[in-house]
């Protein structure tokens, strides 16, 4: 009976922490995904040296990386012909009830 007790017991609270970290491991995963995404948006951008409706489609096919993220891309108020590429993605935490929206943001260099 004691050694029932003991492994019910221990199952209970080994469980309890495989979730959390199953819960804090998609969390690093959404952020190394977010963050592929928004690498992969910088250097097409760069590499295009521009900012228009053609890069946008090539910006477009990159989503797959990621596809609960949000990209943004716009330009810098301080630095002119500079970009930002910002990527917004959810983190949760089921086993604490915790959602939330976690931004990543990327400075290009000047583009002409």
């Amino acid at each position: 009976m004691k050694g029932a007790f003991e492994t019910a017991l221990v199952m209970m609270f080994g469980m309890m922490f495989m979730g959390m970290g199953m819960d804090y491991l998609k969390v690093v995963v959404m952020n190394n995904q977010a963050r592929l995404l928004a690498e992969n948006s910088l250097a097409i951008l760069e590499h295009q040296n521009r900012y228009d409706a053609s890069v946008q489609v090539l910006l477009d096919q990159n989503k797959d990386y990621c596809a609960s993220c949000i990209l943004m891309i716009e330009p810098h108020l301080d630095y002119v012909g500079r970009y930002r590429v910002i990527v917004n993605y959810p983190i949760e935490l089921k086993h604490i009830n915790y959602h939330t929206m976690a931004k990543l943001e990327l400075l290009s260099r000047p583009l002409s």
